[in-house]
């Protein structure tokens, strides 16, 4: 049996549902749950082509997820990654595998992310960009929004595909 591999393209869909899903439909119950099932469906359909097999992998991710959106793309990258190695008859890989490195990567990634992103970089960001809105000029406005965006998007992919490496 040939070994299964996760496209590029199925790979970036799956990021770009997390980049902009991932708090979707966000309660105190479910957290980012949602999002993380949705950014993991592209993955699941294209590895099993039986939908039985694809609903047993899907509610594999319904358990509880909340993490730092941010670097949180790297537990998901992870979870990408070892889907392949499940779909591929990895040993040790199994519902209970991905859902103990989900729920112990979560929490300590939330808090590194929460300093870093939220503590520090926003902040740095966001001084920048007031010492540029002096005046009342809009150019720290137009500042933040271009540069906080393109950190992170491309923060947030190069997390995720570095996770997928991790994973896999």
């Amino acid at each position: 049996m040939a070994q299964k591999k996760i496209s590029k393209k199925t790979l970036t869909k799956s990021f770009h549902h997390w980049y902009y899903g991932n708090l979707t439909c966000f309660s105190q119950e479910h957290m980012q749950t949602f999002g993380y099932l949705t950014s993991m469906l592209p993955i699941v359909e294209e590895l099993y082509d039986n939908k039985d097999d694809q609903a047993r992998s899907m509610q594999t991710y319904t358990a509880f997820f909340n993490t730092e959106p941010q670097l949180g793309s790297l537990v998901v990258g992870i979870t990408a990654g070892l889907e392949e190695a499940r779909s591929n008859g990895a040993d040790g890989v199994d519902d209970e595998t991905i859902n103990g490195l989900r729920a112990g990567l979560m929490g300590p990634i939330a808090g590194i992310g929460d300093s870093l992103v939220v503590g520090t970089l926003i902040p740095i960001i966001l001084g920048i960009a007031l010492g540029l809105s002096t005046d009342g000029s809009p150019i720290g406005a137009i500042f933040y929004i271009i540069v906080w965006n393109l950190l992170a998007y491309f923060g947030m992919r190069f997390a995720y595909f570095k996770g997928y490496e991790l994973g896999d």
